[in-house]
């Protein structure tokens, strides 16, 4: 049932020359609506004719809407007017702004922020984006979908061609013609539909069944959306929009191919697009923050993770200020009678030089890297890094025991026993699976993330330059 429209919240105007306005397909540059003068048509869509206008009271360009034929039915008004009312509620950077609603000798139409630059779907009409700036750009999407939740909307149609930049590079999300108010205020239920409403190239298969629907059939068009914007196409293509709607229900996504791209890079961006396009929505983020997260940990521009050979390099920075620590505490005393405590003591040493300041230590700080946690982006808890260090630290201590145990086989000259050499294997072992695991990590891991980081839950950047809330343009 449409919503009753409140007839006297818009504005009844004629045009300065008292003329009717025309009722064709297109109308003339030059030809006012209200204070807003045509002056040429930048597009259609099924809502309605987008025109660039000048806003005479305020000498600017502006973006008309206008109800492609005369007053339209009422349906297409109560749509309008939804979708003027909806987005003029989201005060954000990255959602298009509306500055007037009114009706003109039959004419409905709404004014709203003229974006000069072009929409993503342009954009990429000339070729697929790199992943950085495809993640920028959803990113900017995400922060200003996250504004519309709040205010009770759920947008139901994101696609490339309803996110544009403006000149200065930042997306905006533009055409909230389809946005319904959830059930609550601030956005937490869920969105039943009457009628199929979207576009079947990027729309959630509950979205697509009819079912109730909340943000996550937002973050599913935003997956695919990403894909798109990354790979140059859309991730399924059918011939019937049945056929697409059972692709996006039961296929199988295709990857996201590597032409070229650091395998690492591509690795995280395709596992995140896999949760984003989960055709369950439990699968998938359940928060606009989750997914913000997620994003800025697949984003070089806002997390960087450090690769094999600083990792490796601060590492040994570590290890050579350990060695001189302990050279130092037993200069005074020689070498002969302390190999057991110097191997205890060098242990303890470097334990408590890799905690450092929540794992940040000095080699770490030199070549500017930090210790963070995974699932926020914030420095790491003491027990996230005690966790980190133990899950190496414990194997080399008890390599340690077994060869303090040894001890008196050594200094009687007595050929090395079977455990001091298992112990001696164990240790090269544990050396060179770590290096392993570090090479993998750095050249195919998403967020080239080792063991020990997936088993803390932290991850080694450089050090962060970029606020979290801060911006990211095209």
């Amino acid at each position: 049932m449409p919503a009753e429209l409140d007839e006297t919240a818009l504005a009844h105007t004629q045009t300065s020359a008292g003329a009717p306005v025309p009722i064709g397909d297109e109308l003339p540059a030059g030809l006012r609506l209200g204070h807003f003068r045509i002056e040429r048509k930048l597009g259609a869509g099924g809502m309605g004719e987008v025109y660039l206008a000048t806003d005479l009271a305020l000498d600017r360009p502006v973006a008309l809407k206008v109800l492609p034929t005369h007053g339209g039915s009422a349906a297409a008004r109560d749509r309008l007017v939804r979708e003027a009312r909806a987005q003029a509620r989201v005060h954000h950077p990255n959602v298009a702004h509306i500055y007037f609603i009114g009706e003109d000798a039959g004419r409905l139409y709404f004014a709203m922020e003229y974006l000069a630059g072009k929409t993503l779907a342009e954009r990429i009409a000339g070729g697929p984006m790199s992943i950085d700036d495809a993640l920028a750009a959803i990113r900017a999407a995400v922060l200003g979908l996250r504004e519309a939740q709040r205010s009770g909307f759920t947008h139901r149609d994101v696609k490339p061609s309803n996110l544009m930049s403006d000149e200065h590079g930042i997306v905006k999300v533009v055409d909230f013609g389809l946005v319904s108010a959830t059930a609550s205020a601030v956005g937490d239920g869920p969105v039943e539909q009457t009628s199929l409403a979207g576009t079947p190239l990027y729309m959630a298969p509950e979205q697509a069944r009819g079912e109730p629907i909340d943000l996550r059939a937002d973050i599913y068009a935003l997956g695919a959306t990403l894909f798109h914007l990354i790979c140059g196409r859309p991730p399924f293509h059918a011939d019937t929009v049945d056929q697409l709607v059972s692709l996006h229900a039961t296929a199988m996504r295709p990857s996201v191919p590597r032409g070229g791209r650091n395998r690492g890079a591509v690795t995280a961006i395709d596992a995140l697009i896999g949760r984003m396009m989960a055709p369950s929505p439990a699968d998938r983020f359940a928060s606009y923050d989750e997914l913000l997260r997620a994003i800025e940990l697949a984003s070089s521009r806002h997390t960087q993770p450090a690769g094999f050979w600083v990792r490796l390099f601060a590492t040994g920075f570590d290890l050579l200020i350990a060695a001189a620590i302990v050279a130092l505490c037993f200069l005074p005393f020689g070498q002969a009678n302390s190999n057991e405590f110097q191997t205890a003591l060098s242990l303890a040493l470097y334990t408590i030089i890799a905690l450092g300041w929540r794992g940040t230590t000095i080699g770490k700080a030199i070549f500017e890297l930090e210790l963070v946690s995974a699932e926020t982006g914030k420095r790491a808890s003491w027990r996230a890094v005690i966790v980190r260090q133990a899950t190496w630290i414990v194997p080399l201590l008890v390599f340690g025991l077994l060869k303090q145990l040894q001890a008196p086989a050594k200094h009687s000259k007595q050929p090395e026993s079977t455990v001091e050499i298992v112990a001696e294997i164990a240790l090269l072992a544990i050396a060179v699976l770590g290096l392993a695991d570090l090479a993998i990590a750095a050249w195919s891991r998403p967020g080239k993330r080792t063991l020990w980081d997936r088993v803390s839950h932290t991850q080694l950047r450089y050090r962060a330059t970029r606020s979290a809330t801060e911006p990211l343009l095209l």
